[in-house]
């Protein structure tokens, strides 16, 4: 198998830990700098124990078109994959490593509101200091796996780090895996602590 399935896999199972997806929950795909292919977490299987042949390895060409070929005909990317080809095609990210990180972390599904709508960038507005990247507009709810969905998490994420996505979850981009992680969870903590404090309930 190659390193970039078991890196894939392996943040899958790591987003799972930090209880930043559920087990069904989420999608993860990285593409080599200079290369016309990406990788991406396979849809409907436990993504607590996702393993390597669960990486289905997707091509695309000059025009953007996408293909993908599974060895055993067991596996289908996420259904979430133009979320993922939107960005990965972009001719800005070609000469770039790239992941596409897209979690269901609690705190943040909450602070964008179930019942009262809060843009994620708004959080600074409480805590300054908070030293994460560039949080870009929310992208309101749409039909998880559909093309508007995708379309409009390219469009606000593009010249951004991280967007919360409405009553779904959020959607990372960057060469530093790391730093994507660190970044969830600086947010969650910054989140948890508004969600707790007694007075958000006089807003």
């Amino acid at each position: 198998m190659s390193p970039s399935r078991f890196r894939v896999a392996d943040i899958m199972r790591r987003m799972y830990k930090q209880k930043l997806i559920t087990i069904r929950d989420g999608n993860v795909s990285f593409k080599p700098k200079n290369a016309n292919h990406f990788y991406i977490s396979a849809g409907s299987v436990k993504k607590n124990k996702l393993t390597e042949d669960q990486v289905i390895k997707v091509k695309f060409d000059k025009n953007t078109n996408i293909s993908y070929d599974t060895e055993n005909g067991l596996y289908k990317p996420s259904r979430e994959i133009y979320m993922h080809s939107f960005l990965h095609t972009s001719p800005e990210n070609f000469d770039k490593d790239l992941f596409i990180v897209h979690a269901h972390p609690l705190n943040m599904i909450s602070y964008l509101g179930l019942f009262k709508y809060r843009e994620l960038n708004s959080i600074k507005d409480c805590f300054p200091e908070l030293n994460v990247g560039k949080i870009g507009p929310n992208v309101k709810y749409l039909d998880a796996g559909s093309m508007e969905l995708a379309k409009s998490c390219y469009e606000n994420l593009r010249n951004h780090d991280i967007i919360g996505i409405e009553r779904h979850g959020s959607l990372s981009k960057g060469p530093d895996i790391e730093k994507i992680f660190e970044e969830l969870e600086t947010l969650e903590y910054y989140l948890d602590s508004y969600l707790k404090s007694p007075n958000r309930f006089f807003e």
